[in-house]
């Protein structure tokens, strides 16, 4: 019996686009017996590895990166999913890649996808502010039993920071360039409006193992 066919979905906790994506992921893997594998990343690191960066010169690079178009943009995608949406511009975050981090821990605690899918409810549906290492305390404690001083000890551990690089660098390696990002082998598949693009390159993937 073939193996199931692996997406890597690479995300960012703060990514509107990313949490779009996470929606769909538990379909794709019901209707194409994919495995999905969770990674996260802090954003602007993965654009530094990738040599690029939304805003030049202080200025944005692209209108599509106006914040104001992409809440726009986000919640008519939701409302095509039959999804919960709520813009997350007003929240509070002291430190985005805090964020990036504590799924990087629950990741290694084996809950990556439940803590992350926790804290995307928290952002973009219950409109949690601020989301500061308090509430990162209290998501945990609820997803993982974890003492919320525990999880930032875990946060702050060395290995931590050490595996978020190792994330960076797969998606670095594998093409990425973005969030949300999925790799299908070699194949990588930018933006969560290209999962048509995404079931195909499962589907072919499939083929190639039969």
């Amino acid at each position: 019996m073939n193996r199931p066919v692996t997406v890597d979905f690479f995300f960012a906790p703060t990514s509107r686009y990313s949490y779009l994506a996470s929606t769909r992921m538990l379909p794709l893997q019901l209707e194409t017996g994919c495995r999905v594998d969770w990674y996260p990343l802090h954003l602007a690191d993965l654009q530094a590895a990738a040599g690029h960066d939304m805003v030049q010169y202080g200025r944005l690079a692209s209108g599509q990166y106006d914040a104001s178009w992409r809440g726009q943009d986000a919640a008519a995608w939701a409302e095509l999913y039959g999804v919960p949406y709520r813009d997350p511009a007003g929240i509070a975050v002291p430190d985005t890649r805090r964020l990036a981090l504590a799924c990087v821990a629950a990741r290694r605690l084996d809950a990556g996808q439940v803590f992350a899918r926790r804290l995307f409810q928290a952002a973009f549906i219950e409109g949690l502010s601020p989301l500061d290492d308090a509430a990162l305390g209290r998501l945990g404690q609820e997803v993982t039993g974890l003492d919320p001083a525990d999880l930032m000890a875990l946060i702050a551990d060395p290995e931590t920071e050490a595996e978020h690089r190792r994330i960076v660098r797969r998606a670095r390696d594998a093409g990425a360039f973005g969030v949300p990002s999925f790799a299908v082998g070699a194949r990588m598949i930018w933006g969560q409006d290209r999962l048509p693009l995404l079931r195909r390159a499962i589907e072919a993937a499939k083929a190639e193992a039969a």
